[in-house]
């Protein structure tokens, strides 16, 4: 992924990302591949639910911060499983809650930022105009329409919640996916709104690892994602 802002010590660094565990169980066969290929891990919401057994999300929180230093959202299921409890698991698994927050990220003596907000987040405007000049900016959001409603001008935002449908029919579709997420359902989408629209940043909304409601999918495979940050090429010297 081409960051416009990235900074040139940057390039070639890698995230794993992963959203929407619930209660689906990490294996160490499921992370170990990604062992020593990752600087950082994100995870973007719901690693929880109500009436989950918090072995399942202890050892999920464990193994992802084994791979390398690691940041959290909260999505609308954690907030149902309850924040005091969660909060404490998540800072003895050595994950870092980032609840309306941000942290900067560091490759030598350069950095970028990782904003991280709260699921319905009442500060997402106010942190986002603190971003300072052009640092190059990441964006974790459990709801990727809170996302184009905040019309964030970031590098590039993280996202899930969908499930890209979870059941999803060949012509008909995701038949469990409410309308409004349909147009964000999976994948890799602009930030950019119109022709004129000036942002190049972009948004990645994933499917997810784990299940809702029903255990099981249907042409929706479950994911985790490893993404490589790039210096823009418009900003490479051999351009």
């Amino acid at each position: 992924m081409e960051l416009s802002h990235l900074p040139a010590s940057f390039d070639g660094a890698t995230i794993v990302y992963l959203s929407d565990t619930h209660e689906r169980l990490l294996k160490a066969t499921d992370v170990e591949k990604l062992r020593r290929r990752a600087d950082w891990v994100f995870i973007g919401g719901d690693f929880a639910e109500e009436g989950i057994s918090w072995s399942i999300v202890r050892q999920n929180m464990r193994l992802l911060s084994s791979l390398a230093p690691t940041f959290a959202v909260y999505g609308n299921h954690d907030k149902k499983a309850g924040i005091t409890h969660l909060s404490k698991l998540l800072e003895d698994s050595n994950v870092l809650l980032l609840q309306d927050k941000a942290v900067y990220l560091q490759k030598g003596t350069e950095q970028i930022r990782l904003v991280g907000l709260d699921y319905r987040s009442t500060q997402g405007e106010f942190l986002l105009q603190n971003t300072e000049g052009s640092c190059s900016t990441i964006v974790l959001v459990h709801d990727p329409l809170e996302a184009l409603r905040l019309e964030l001008d970031v590098d590039l935002v993280l996202s899930g919640h969908t499930h890209g449908g979870q059941l999803v029919l060949p012509v008909f579709g995701p038949i469990l996916l409410s309308k409004a997420y349909r147009v964000v359902r999976s994948g890799w989408f602009s930030l950019k709104r119109s022709h004129d629209d000036f942002r190049d940043g972009k948004l990645l909304v994933s499917r997810g690892f784990g299940t809702n409601h029903l255990p099981l999918r249907l042409c929706c495979p479950a994911e985790i994602h490893l993404i490589t940050l790039r210096v823009s090429t418009a900003k490479s010297p051999d351009q």
